[in-house]
């Protein structure tokens, strides 16, 4: 009888320790979501875009030495030239050809190159589009010609005419690359710069675009 009482008791802990152990045993923890990963475009969008270099004076020096050369050259002497005198009771006369030779057409029509007069970094369309630069002696309008005058002798003057560049259009350069340069051209005529003088009174105008 005491024998039975405790094996049921015995079966009584350890049942209420099964129960026990169940009642504290430990929830598995939740496995954690997947992470959210988002793509958000990212574009930038660049406009064309001209970066212009020039200066704001040109001053151009021309030297005796050229000036003779565009004359034709330094003179030599002629050969011999046989005159007849003519005279009164007391006077005699001679008249000689004029030793001086033709003007060179080089006074009144001298090609000036003015080289890498502008400098043009630019940002253009990829399909049509271009940098354009032009040049004229006038801010509204296309004039290739124009006149210098003389700072004191003001009848001597010097005549432009031509004026145009090189490179006028082309493809961007990027603002980070070489930059397109460009010559501007012009045709002088010195043959009323009577005196050696400063010579003023034109400006270039430069104009530059990017599509």
């Amino acid at each position: 009888m005491h024998f039975t009482k405790t094996l049921r008791a015995s079966a009584l802990a350890a049942s209420l320790a099964v129960a026990l152990g169940m009642a504290f045993t430990p929830t598995p923890a939740a496995a954690a979501p997947a992470p959210v990963t988002p793509g958000t475009a990212f574009k930038v969008i660049l406009q064309p875009v001209t970066l212009l270099y020039y200066y704001n004076e040109v001053d151009l020096t021309i030297p005796s030495s050229v000036l003779t050369t565009l004359a034709g050259g330094a003179p030599a002497g002629l050969a011999a030239q046989a005159v007849t005198a003519s005279g009164t009771s007391s006077t005699l006369s001679a008249s000689l050809t004029s030793p001086a030779t033709s003007t060179a057409a080089g006074i009144s029509s001298a090609a000036l190159t003015l080289s890498n007069f502008w400098a043009v970094r630019s940002i253009t369309t990829p399909s049509s589009g271009n940098t354009t630069v032009s040049v004229s002696f006038a801010s509204a309008t296309v004039t290739p010609t124009a006149t210098l005058t003389g700072t004191t002798t003001t009848t001597a003057t010097i005549g432009l005419s031509a004026l145009a560049t090189t490179n006028s259009s082309f493809a961007g350069t990027g603002l980070g690359g070489t930059p397109q340069t460009g010559n501007v051209t012009m045709n002088m005529n010195l043959s009323n710069a009577t005196a050696a003088d400063t010579y003023a009174g034109a400006t270039i105008y430069i104009t530059a675009s990017s599509t």
